[in-house]
């Protein structure tokens, strides 16, 4: 009695949920327009300024509960707030904040509200330039020094030698993690490419690192940048910018001795299923003319068929990543359709869509696929439907409901993932995943 309930609640809350959602057909006025969100005034009684000047206050528990509640004004609390916590972001010994746990949420802060001057946006780059350079080793204030560098982006490459520096060596594993997600982040620039220094600390130190975090983190970032360009790229090129393959050399033989090859056999080669992977993934970024072959194509699709799910998504996203060049592997990504877990299913689906023409040979196996989800949405639904007090409440509905709830189904939803996906797939042309149709607005991509 108590599934059956359950079961006409949801249904009860899906209808509800759908019936308010719709316009009331009376309303001859149009749609409600949404009111405008209003940031406060005050909080605890007090403005923004009376806020800021706790910052300065000599409780410790004063300036802390100031920052914490500072970004609760909006983000226009940032023309007021970013030269008071510049100010506290200098040394101690200048009059910044002395406090270290302060100085972490400090940190937090400006991350979140950010600099509306860019030049006090420059000069806090250089103090958590400096903050992670001459931070405490294994200190939590240099980790959300790197963190909030981060948060910035591309803006703060200036200070990528000063997070490539002594703190690749710090002894605590989540900072060099949050180092190698932070090189990814802000080791761009929009006209020459990807910083070299942030490529080699990422490269040579970081993607050895002991901890699989760190080595996992590096990799990524490494994907992320893509290899050096060969020579300056102006802000309105869209062609695709040659490799500076010299530079991306250093990058290449380390995955190779990551994956046990290379001039230097790797003492230990990288034994962890899903890094293994991206070692050679980061290997055919960086040097694509040479290592864009069947025999890294086919170790990474060998993945495709393991028993464990995390190796399977990994594999399926590093073969999404090369598209149709990866359409020789479309076998064995077809086998992993099968699986049980959604999230398998999903890359898969995700990845036979990104190769494009090179996966309309497996079209005939989505369809049966579509066919099967088809009738697991038939078999759940004519199972709900043995319910009376479902039944009961389903019969009431109108067709347009019905098909509502019908749709709301997870197993159709999966069916409409599919025939989405064989959709993309016929549409294809050769260099052109998902047709023209798809080609227009992918070209407006940043």
């Amino acid at each position: 009695m108590h599934s059956r309930a359950l079961a006409t609640f949801a249904l009860s809350a899906l209808l509800a949920a759908t019936v308010s959602a719709q316009p009331d057909p009376k309303d001859s006025k149009g749609p409600t327009k949404l009111p405008e969100l209003k940031w406060p005034t005050e909080i605890g009684g007090k403005d923004a300024k009376s806020w800021l000047k706790d910052l300065t206050d000599p409780d410790p528990a004063i300036r802390q509960a100031a920052l914490n509640t500072i970004p609760g004004f909006g983000p226009d609390v940032k023309k007021q707030a970013g030269k008071p916590i510049l100010a506290r972001m200098k040394s101690p010994s200048a009059g910044g904040e002395p406090d270290p746990g302060v100085r972490i949420t400090l940190y937090d802060t400006a991350s979140l509200i950010g600099f509306d001057d860019p030049k006090d946006e420059v000069e806090a780059i250089r103090l958590l330039g400096l903050s992670v350079d001459q931070g405490v080793p294994g200190g939590i204030g240099r980790r959300h020094a790197v963190q909030t560098l981060g948060s910035i982006g591309p803006k703060a490459e200036g200070a990528v030698h000063l997070i490539a520096g002594v703190a690749l060596n710090d002894p605590a594993f989540e900072t060099r993690q949050s180092i190698a997600r932070a090189l990814g982040q802000v080791g761009f620039n929009k006209t020459t490419g990807p910083n070299i220094k942030a490529l080699q600390a990422l490269a040579g130190t970081l993607a050895k690192d002991v901890s699989v975090a760190v080595r996992m983190e590096a990799l990524q970032a490494l994907v992320m940048l893509g290899p050096p360009w060969d020579g300056v790229r102006k802000g309105d090129d869209k062609t695709p910018p040659k490799i500076n393959q010299k530079a991306a050399d250093f990058v290449a033989e380390a995955m190779r001795t990551r994956i046990g090859g290379g001039k230097t056999k790797a003492a230990a080669a990288e034994l962890d299923k899903q890094l293994e992977i991206w070692c050679r993934v980061v290997l055919m970024r960086f040097d694509p003319t040479k290592e864009v072959n069947d025999e890294n194509l086919s170790a990474i699709a060998r993945h495709c068929a393991a028993k464990d799910p995390g190796p399977k998504i990994q594999a399926l996203q590093a073969l999404g990543i090369f598209g149709e060049q990866a359409g020789s592997k479309v076998d064995a990504v077809v086998s992993a359709l099968d699986d049980d877990d959604p999230r398998v299913l999903n890359t898969a689906l995700a990845t036979m869509a990104g190769m494009g023409v090179k996966a309309q040979g497996a079209i005939s196996e989505l369809e049966k696929l579509e066919k099967k989800w088809e009738k697991l949405r038939q078999e759940k639904l004519a199972e709900n439907l043995k319910d009376k007090e479902f039944f009961a409440a389903y019969d009431k509905l109108k067709q347009e409901e019905k098909d509502k709830v019908i749709a709301s189904m997870p197993q159709e939803q999966v069916r409409l993932t599919i025939v989405n996906a064989i959709k993309w797939i016929k549409d294809s042309k050769p260099g052109m995943p998902g047709g023209d149709a798809a080609a227009a607005p992918a070209e407006k991509a940043p």
